[in-house]
Parts: structure tokens; C-alpha cells; sequence
């Protein structure tokens, strides 16, 4: 196998990737959410009043945990398995020209851009700072990259 040199990607780059997939992910959601005939209980939500907070959060739970549901399959799909299969770059990887990459050469997996997708969702959740390990790694790793061994770098 032939080695190729890479310059890795800006963090800045990467967050505003995931900004911008987010937003895709978010606006995918709100569509399946109404398709699947749930979207008018949003949008009662929108359109009360907010003179009674208590009701109002209690017709919004269901629709976030409906909502964190559709985004956790969109995810799987788009961060793994599209991701994969479009040599690792989504729409915001491919608009600001990175992508992500094995560091041992390999090929970057379905399985891989499955498992560093939820390993990413889960330590976003749990903390925002846990993506700021890779301002201290060699090759700019988050802890998802750290899992499955990949890496962000320049087209």
C-alpha cells in the first residue's frame, strides 16, 4: 500500500462541519416528525401562548424524547453510513473540503463511522468539553477518532 501525506484538518473547520451537519440533521427531523404525523403537536406547542408553562412542558416531552429518537436513526444513517460510503465526508465535511480518514491506511468502515458516530452523540451529551481533547492530540483526535483510530484532514 502506498503512503499518502495528509494535512490535518483545522478544529475550526471540523466544528463548523458539525454545525452545519447538525443543522441538516435538525431541519431532517422536523420533516420525518411531521411524515410521521407527529408535527402538529409541535406545532400546538409553537403556537400556545405560554400562559400555562407546566402544560406546555408537559406536551413537550414526548415530542423531544419522538424528536431524540429521529435524530438518533438520522445519525446512524447519515454520519455512518452515508459518511462512509461518500469517503468519509458529510455535506458539511465536503462543503468546507475535509474528510475523515484512517490513520492506519485502512478503509474507513460502516461499522467504524457507526461506532464513532455514537461514541461522538454520547460525549457530546454527556460534555461539550470532551471534544477538546483533540486540541492535544498529535493528529487533532477527538475522543471518537481516538476509538476507532481515524482522523480529520484536508482535501
Amino acid at each position: 500500500m502506498e503512503s499518502v501525506e495528509y494535512t490535518i484538518a483545522n478544529p475550526v473547520k471540523r466544528l463548523l462541519a458539525y454545525i452545519i451537519d447538525s443543522m441538516f440533521i435538525s431541519i431532517a427531523s422536523i420533516i420525518v416528525l411531521f411524515a410521521i404525523g407527529q408535527g402538529s403537536e409541535l406545532t400546538a406547542i409553537v403556537e400556545s401562548s405560554g400562559d400555562d408553562i407546566e402544560n406546555m412542558l408537559k406536551n413537550l416531552v414526548p415530542i423531544i424524547q419522538i424528536l431524540t429518537g429521529i435524530q438518533l436513526a438520522l445519525g446512524v444513517l447519515y454520519f455512518g453510513v452515508y459518511q462512509a460510503i461518500s469517503n468519509g465526508a458529510t455535506l458539511g465535511k465536503k462543503l468546507l473540503h475535509i474528510r475523515i480518514v484512517s490513520i492506519d491506511g485502512s478503509e474507513f468502515s460502516v461499522l467504524n463511522a457507526i461506532l464513532r458516530y455514537i461514541v461522538n452523540a454520547i460525549s457530546m451529551q454527556l460534555c461539550f468539553l470532551l471534544g477538546l481533547v483533540m486540541f492535544f492530540t498529535s493528529y487533532k483526535q477527538a475522543l471518537h477518532d481516538l476509538l476507532v483510530k481515524t482522523t480529520v484532514v484536508d482535501e
